[in-house]
C-alpha cells in the first residue's frame, strides 16, 4: 500500500497567531466528519502507528513525519496544550491522495 506524508513538510510545525511554535500542541485524526480515530502511521510502510493525540516538542514539531493511506478522508484536530484550537483548524474532508508523495 502506498503512503502520504500527511502534512507538506516532513514534521509538522505548529504555529501561534503570531507565528510562535506551540509546545505541547495535540495533534490527533478523525474519519472526515467524526470524531472516530483514523491510524496514523510514523512509517511509510504504514507499519508503525502513531499514538494519538501526537505532542509537539519544544520546537513545536511533531518528533517524525506522519504518513497515512491515501484513502479515506480526513479530520485534522489541532489544540495547544490547553485544549484550544490552533489556527486554521480543525480541517475536515481533507484528501491523503492531494498531498504528494
Amino acid at each position: 500500500m502506498s503512503a502520504n506524508c500527511l502534512f507538506s513538510q516532513p514534521f509538522l510545525l505548529v504555529l501561534d497567531t503570531d507565528g510562535n511554535p506551540v509546545v505541547g500542541a495535540q495533534i490527533t485524526v478523525f474519519q472526515a466528519g467524526t470524531s472516530t480515530p483514523e491510524d496514523v502511521f510514523t512509517d511509510s510502510s504504514l507499519g508503525v502507528a502513531w499514538s494519538q493525540p501526537i505532542i509537539t516538542n519544544a520546537a513545536g514539531q511533531t518528533d517524525g513525519p506522519i504518513y497515512v493511506s491515501p484513502t479515506p478522508a480526513l479530520k485534522i484536530v489541532v489544540l495547544d496544550a490547553d485544549d484550544v484550537p490552533c489556527p486554521g483548524y480543525p480541517i475536515d474532508n481533507w484528501s491523503p491522495s492531494a498531498v504528494a508523495t
